[in-house]
């Protein structure tokens, strides 16, 4: 017969055999050495938390994490899970971005990444925003890697052109989780853009966002952007800098009164619309006021969606 003092010994060691394990992969946050991280980004989000703890991440001590590491993405750094609301998907195609494609419940779905903005690539009358492209590069990237594909809903289910509204994680095990939103604005391809009530983790993609920031990532640097990260055209000179705003109308449009946005006056686009294209309306050539949040007016001229 077991003596009692041998059991509990065997229970404590199979324990600290299964924390052990669960800890070399899933908790690089507890680790110092290079080695436990993937990429640039990821090991310096980690070293900006506690800089004395995780010092051995800067062996230079210039501030700067595992240098000879390429930038690539982080995990999640508040949770080592994908929430249990959240429903397996299968990805079908990379859109732009900030939109996908998947197959879920056996139907193929549009899906937009909520709390996120990237650079416009599908506007028929104009060229690809700056960044645009590398941003579609890298969700594609990033969704290529492997791990389960799942989707979560905050409010709302979609928008009004029946695109699913959700935040998109990636789960490869023993703690290991990405959520795509946090992780494009992390990178710096992707701005915050909140459309309550859907704000569920503004406060985390914030966060990533001063991060990219911080660091001059992606189109933060690359690109001539406002305050919103919102940029420029690929063909307007970027060494001129932010575009000024152009002065409000005196008189408030007449649709504000319906509850429509007033930087566009001749059609109807409720403020809290989520991000929208020129692709997902019907209407061309209308006039738009500053600060256009839609982006619609590309070239600034003061007229939305100009295709033919």
């Amino acid at each position: 017969m077991p003596r009692p003092w041998k059991t509990t010994l065997n229970a404590w060691l199979c324990a600290a055999l299964l924390l052990l394990s669960f800890s070399i992969r899933g908790s690089a946050a507890q680790a110092t050495a290079c080695a436990a991280f993937d990429s640039w980004i990821w090991a310096q989000s980690i070293f900006e938390q506690d800089p004395q703890t995780y010092a051995g991440l800067d062996p230079d001590g210039n501030g700067l994490a595992c240098e000879d590491l390429s930038p690539g993405a982080a995990p999640a750094l508040w949770t080592d899970r994908v929430p249990d609301t959240a429903e397996p998907a299968t990805l079908v195609a990379v859109v732009d971005g900030d939109t996908i494609r998947v197959e879920q419940n056996g139907l193929v779905e549009p899906v937009r990444l909520i709390l996120i903005d990237t650079p416009e690539t599908n506007d028929p009358n104009n060229p690809p925003e700056c960044y645009g492209q590398e941003a579609t590069a890298h969700l594609t990237w990033l969704l290529s890697l492997g791990g389960q594909l799942y989707l979560e809903t905050d409010v709302s289910d979609r928008d009004r052109f029946d695109r699913l509204l959700r935040y998109a994680w990636l789960d490869f095990g023993n703690g290991e989780v990405y959520q795509v939103n946090e992780a494009m604005a992390r990178s710096g391809y992707a701005a915050l853009a909140t459309f309550p009530p859907d704000v569920r983790y503004v406060d985390q993609i914030q966060a990533a966002q001063r991060f990219a920031r911080g660091h001059g990532l992606g189109l933060w640097s690359g690109c001539t952007t406002d305050a919103q990260g919102d940029t420029n055209e690929l063909s307007a000179p970027q060494s001129q800098g932010i575009v000024a705003p152009q002065a409000q109308p005196d008189a408030a449009p007449a649709n504000v009164a319906s509850g429509c946005d007033p930087s566009y006056p001749d059609i109807c686009i409720p403020p809290s619309s989520p991000d929208l294209d020129c692709g997902d309306i019907v209407e061309r050539r209308f006039t738009v006021y500053p600060p256009d949040p839609h982006r619609f007016d590309g070239d600034a001229d003061g007229v939305g969606c100009e295709r033919d």
